[in-house]
């Protein structure tokens, strides 16, 4: 993920989001942007990728992410 990201206002990304999601499952990488900070959406590919090269527990990475009792 060496490239200049595209970037897009979450409302952007939303009024577009079943096309920019397509783009991403082709191997896009994009800047969300808001008042409350940014983040990037890659495929997933590059994620095992750089976790791979960078000798990070990937199984660790799922859990931080999804093992919390956030919006239930």
């Amino acid at each position: 993920m060496n490239q200049e990201l595209q970037s897009f206002t979450v409302e952007e990304f939303q009024a577009d989001f079943d096309n920019l999601i397509d783009r991403v499952e082709n191997g896009e990488s994009f800047m969300i942007t808001s008042e409350h900070g940014n983040a990037v959406i890659i495929p997933y590919n590059e994620v095992v990728e750089i976790c791979e090269e960078s000798k990070v527990d990937f199984d660790e990475i799922i859990r931080i992410h999804t093992d919390h009792e956030e919006g239930s």
